[in-house]
């Protein structure tokens, strides 16, 4: 009897550290597989959300420097054109009126000169024209009250 006691105490320790060793090694290696498949998962989660993260912030600085890019480049155009215009159509009208003015000023002095000259010849043709009837009606008549004025 005594060794069927030692036998099943024997017996019944064996099975209990079998079943502590076995409970041990369950819960350690379901442990293990938590712990990794958590860690696996949050590197996993990490590294996904890091690289969304990345992504979208390298996205949003790209459009944004596209445009400000875009922005700065059509408002310097329309600065340079508006420029342009405006210098060349300041330089047009002036140059415009410059010549208008010369050709005004140019042809009012040719009229003048024109209607001088006329005048001046018809009165020198005139004086002449007076002058010459003068000393030959004087001339005809020896005793010409106009001759000795």
């Amino acid at each position: 009897m005594y060794c069927n006691r030692l036998y099943c105490t024997v017996l019944y320790c064996t099975a209990l550290y079998c079943t502590v060793l076995y409970c041990t090694a369950l819960y350690c290696t379901v442990l293990y597989c938590t712990v990794l498949y958590c860690t696996v998962l949050y590197c996993t989660v990490l590294c996904c959300t890091v690289l969304y993260c990345t992504v979208l912030y390298c996205a949003v600085l790209y459009c944004t420097v596209l445009y400000c890019t875009v922005l700065y480049c059509t408002v310097l155009y329309c600065a340079v054109l508006y420029c342009t215009v405006l210098y060349c159509t300041v330089l047009h009208c002036t140059v415009l009126y410059c010549t208008v003015l010369c050709c005004t000023v140019l042809y009012c002095t040719v009229l003048y000169c024109a209607v001088l000259y006329c005048t001046v010849l018809y009165c020198t043709v005139l004086y002449c024209t007076v002058l010459y009837c003068t000393v030959l009606y004087c001339s005809k008549q020896r005793h010409c009250a106009v001759c000795y004025l």
